[in-house]
């Protein structure tokens, strides 16, 4: 008897510390998930912390989660007895009952509802955390050319960022990068040689839109030119403006971080007029501020911003 006692006392201590390990281990991953930077830039300068990159947080926070959940319900079962004569002394102090579980009910509803409709303070706390994540982009080099860039081939990517293959295969030759071939993709290249796959852009980067050969100069034979009838200045045709289209508005931004960026400044960086862009969003019933984030004006409208950006270029004149 003395024996399953002791047997059993041992196998309570032992739940009750993989608890309380799991539990540390899940608080630990949680709150390292709550800094890292956002997905696409993560993956594309390769962040680690403590060694540890994003994915593999995420997937220790879901293990010990799981384990914690687990353990936890073993507790629950070990104790149940302890447990059930506890509620039943709290019945009868139904007074004392009441208030604790109105008490606890009303801050895990808030907490869950406040979460899910971003309601002060708690959207005070959503937007800390987009903070933290946005800190980590320092510059444009930071910002992935595409989502997820570096989960395509070398030969994909190339093509997306306007790069001939041959010229880059020997420029990564001569800067030491080993690539088995036009088909490894990108993330593998960089793991290979101990780079983020923004480090291997950077090495190529220069030889965008440069072609590998240059065409031949043609000798010109000059022709005496014919007279040409005076036309009037008012007459002269001038070249029509390119626009914005749809498609060339999802190509331009789309997995770019163009969200976290103000109306004020995407109206400066492609020129257009930003009273004009206002006006014709209001058009549209969308209130919107210069110093308003592209992604807060999306989320007002439940949608992405992407598609804001399609209502702000699409129609606008288009720079070379």
């Amino acid at each position: 008897m003395c024996s399953q006692q002791k047997q059993s006392l041992h196998l309570r201590g032992f739940i009750s510390l993989l608890t309380a390990l799991s539990f540390l281990i899940m608080t630990v991953s949680g709150i390292i998930l709550f800094i890292t930077p956002q997905g696409r830039v993560a993956y594309w300068l390769d962040w680690t912390f403590w060694g540890i990159s994003k994915s593999q947080w995420g997937d220790m926070h879901i293990t010990t989660s799981l384990l914690f959940a687990l353990a936890g319900l073993w507790h629950t079962w070990l104790n149940w007895r302890a447990l059930v004569s506890y509620f039943q002394d709290k019945v009868k102090k139904t007074v004392a009952l009441k208030v604790e579980l109105a008490v606890a009910a009303v801050i895990t509803l808030f907490c869950t509802v406040g979460g899910i409709y971003k309601t002060p303070p708690l959207s005070y706390v959503l937007e800390f955390n987009d903070w933290i994540k946005d800190s980590w982009v320092k510059g444009p080099d930071d910002e992935p050319i595409i989502s997820h860039a570096e989960l395509l081939p070398l030969k994909n990517f190339l093509q997306k960022t306007d790069i001939e293959l041959e010229p880059a295969l020997a420029e990564l030759k001569k800067q030491g990068i080993a690539v088995s071939g036009p088909d490894q993709k990108l993330l593998d290249i960089s793991r290979n040689n101990g780079k983020s796959p923004a480090a291997i852009f950077k090495l190529l980067k220069h030889l965008e839109g440069k072609t590998s050969a240059q065409t031949p100069a043609v000798p010109v034979v000059q022709q005496p030119s014919p007279v040409s009838p005076v036309i009037p200045a008012e007459a002269k045709q001038t070249p029509t403006a390119q626009l914005w289209t749809s498609e060339q508005v999802q190509q331009q931004f789309e997995g770019k971080g163009a969200g976290r960026k103000t109306l004020a400044a995407i109206c400066l960086e492609y020129h257009l007029d930003q009273a004009a862009i206002i006006k014709k969003l209001a058009a549209r019933k969308i209130s919107a501020a210069p110093d308003d984030t592209l992604k807060k004006i999306a989320e007002e409208r439940g949608e992405l911003p992407i598609e804001v950006l399609k209502l702000v270029f699409v129609g606008e004149k288009r720079l070379p």
